[in-house]
């Protein structure tokens, strides 16, 4: 259960560091390297932009608190189980995509970009090994 409560802490820390990025947001993406993808994405719509990102912190906030619903420190959530699987397998995705581009063109914000989610999985990983027992 611990493991699911630092999950959680870690989404709400990633959280609120879009809510840091939402006052210089052309940077964030040039760091990343994808400002040109993100504003054709939105084809010069920039409000869409914020409005994605809030959308991020929303994402992340609804997650951190199914891995509270999990543990039961907060009153269960619908389809806590289900959410718990989906979580760790997109973070598991999302790690695994990331290594495989650090292979070809490493950086060290990739680098951790890809950690960070490889951790998130481990995190919620007993949300799915236990839900059985919690039922």
């Amino acid at each position: 259960m611990k493991r699911l409560r630092l999950g959680a802490l870690l989404h709400f820390l990633i959280a609120i560091g879009h809510i840091g990025c939402l006052f210089a947001l052309d940077e964030a993406f040039e760091a990343y390297g994808i400002k040109e993808i993100m504003h054709q994405m939105v084809s010069g719509h920039v409000w869409m932009l914020y409005a994605l990102t809030i959308g991020l912190v929303f994402a992340f906030c609804l997650a951190g608190l199914y891995a509270l619903s999990a543990t039961g420190d907060i009153r269960r959530l619908p389809f806590t189980s289900t959410a718990i699987i989906t979580i760790v397998a997109l973070y598991s995705l999302r790690a695994m995509t990331g290594g495989i581009s650090c292979i070809n063109n490493f950086s060290w914000l990739q680098c951790i970009s890809s950690l960070i989610p490889a951790i998130i999985a481990w995190c919620y990983w007993p949300g799915i090994k236990g839900r059985k027992r919690r039922r």
